[in-house]
């Protein structure tokens, strides 16, 4: 527009001449002076309008003599300040798509298929590059903590970490033009408050990620859905450990109970779900909706039909499947222990009301324990899991509702020796799609100010050169000029302001 806002607030509004741009461009922006003027005053006019800033704009046509007769120009000081501009967005809304991706290092259990082919596994670089496949490449990430059905901790490595789901923006899920939505150089807002409307905003409006056909094991009530959230807790900083300039921040991603979940990489613009359960339910070759609780697996010793072959050097992995009337993915945390010298046998326990968020649309009447034993260190193999489709089943009486009450698999030599090679039909695993779901998000952007204060002290700068000047000056424009006094920068104001006393005008370039 040609004539500024009547409703401008702010105290000048500045702009990069051409010269300005130029003097960037190659290095030489410095600002020397500055000059003041009322060169879109009418004396003997009303309320008037003025001239948005241009980048055509040479000089004040009408400058304020310093005093009279001696020179246009003063000598502004100089301040550098960032300022965070923020914008509340609602994701899936309109053109604003979010884009799902699970990516595979290992084949989901039980199929023999080629990673390549996955679709989503383009990506497996960025969950190398987010610390989610070695330990040793950065400094921050030593697992991910997930707790099993009784409470306790168990880390899954960088190295046991097989899957994640990465969400990120892309305009209606082409990924090729990433920008659409946030631009270049834009992130995600990680405070807790900004005004907006009549109030600001609670913790849980200012970021979350809703999936409302989710089915989650963490669920307070037998109910479909789950928000997961932007943790209240400081921004972390994960390091290179081979490169320690290089660093990433990021935010938690947590459940309604505060459980990590996740992480968001606000620079990027990425959310991760690194809970695998979590990332099982994105991933449509799953076949499933629900997430499934990790169990309790521990050693007993007994000499009571003891598995003969866990003995020092053999860790035994250990997960679960539900039988329904289709064919699902089985519970997507492995867990596992460690032999002994000692006679043992392997437990697998469920807690009380642990399949409660079941109740929504899915039923299974039995429950399988898989298992594979390995060298220590070693991963299990997706083709060499094991699995006994008669003995645990009978547990429950063809009833898997009976683990709503909680419930103890033992896992013995005769049952070990029993289990035959798992082999599952499911397929199109890590299939690019778009989030199920929304995700409402504070979009930030920080803007470097270079601010020039022009002071202008009592007794100068007030003599007019303005043909229609009559009584008391009034200021306009700002110029800042270059040592060799061409305009860099053309302020305006965006109304005339008397000239009295000691004043200072600050222009802000905005980078």
């Amino acid at each position: 527009m040609s004539f500024l806002n009547t409703g401008f607030t702010s105290t000048v509004a500045a702009r990069l001449t051409k010269k300005g741009r130029n003097s960037i461009a190659n290095g030489d922006f410095v600002i020397s002076y500055f000059a003041v003027g009322d060169s879109e005053y009418n004396y003997s006019g009303g309320t008037q309008s003025v001239f948005a800033p241009l980048d055509k704009d040479v000089h004040v046509k009408y400058p304020f003599w310093y005093t009279t007769g001696s020179t246009f120009f003063g000598v502004p000081t100089k301040n550098t300040i960032t300022t965070t501009c923020r914008n509340v967005v609602s994701g899936n809304t309109g053109d604003n798509s979010w884009t799902v991706d699970v990516v595979w290092d290992e084949n989901p259990i039980g199929l023999n298929t080629t990673l390549s082919g996955y679709t989503s596994n383009k990506y497996t670089g960025v969950k190398n590059f987010l610390g989610y496949t070695k330990s040793s490449g950065q400094t921050y990430n030593t697992g991910t903590t997930i707790y099993d059905t009784m409470g306790s901790s168990v880390t899954i490595s960088p190295e046991e970490q097989k899957t994640i789901a990465i969400l990120h923006y892309s305009q209606s899920g082409v990924t090729s033009e990433p920008y659409r939505f946030f631009k270049y150089d834009d992130y995600i807002s990680t405070g807790t408050t900004i005004a907006t409307g009549s109030g600001g905003l609670t913790d849980q409006q200012y970021f979350n990620v809703t999936i409302p056909s989710l089915m989650y094991h963490r669920s307070s009530s037998a109910t479909t859905g789950a928000i997961f959230y932007m943790s209240t807790g400081i921004t972390k900083t994960m390091v290179s450990k081979l490169n320690p300039r290089f660093t990433i921040n990021y935010k938690d991603l947590v459940d309604y109970a505060n459980n990590r979940v996740g992480k968001i990489f606000i620079n990027h613009k990425t959310i991760v779900f690194d809970d695998e359960e979590i990332v099982a339910a994105l991933d449509q070759g799953s076949n499933r909706v629900h997430t499934l609780t990790a169990p309790k697996v521990d050693v007993l010793v007994t000499n009571n039909d003891p598995i003969t072959s866990l003995v020092e050097g053999k860790t035994l992995w250990v997960t679960y499947m539900l039988s329904g009337s289709t064919e699902t993915l089985p519970c997507n945390y492995y867990m596992k222990v460690t032999g002994s010298s000692n006679n043992e046998v392997v437990t697998v326990k469920f807690n009380n009301g642990e399949f409660k968020h079941l109740n929504n649309g899915y039923s299974a009447s039995k429950i399988y324990i898989l298992h594979q034993l390995v060298n220590n260190g070693s991963r299990p193999s997706s083709t060499a899991w094991n699995i006994n489709k008669t003995a645990y089943n009978t547990d429950l009486n063809n009833n898997v509702d009976n683990l709503k009450t909680g419930y103890t698999f033992t896992i013995n030599q005769t049952k070990f020796a029993a289990a035959t090679t798992y082999t599952s039909t499911l397929s199109s695993f890590g299939v690019e799609r778009l989030h199920p779901g929304t995700v409402s998000i504070v979009r930030a952007n920080d803007i470097e100010e270079m601010v020039f204060n022009v002071n202008l002290p009592t007794g100068k700068f007030v003599l007019s050169q303005n043909p229609t000047f009559t009584g008391t000056s009034k200021i306009t424009e700002v110029a800042l000029l270059n040592s060799n006094k061409e305009t860099l920068v053309m302020g305006k104001l965006s109304a005339p302001i008397t000239r009295s006393g000691t004043q200072v005008i600050s222009v802000k370039i905005d980078f």
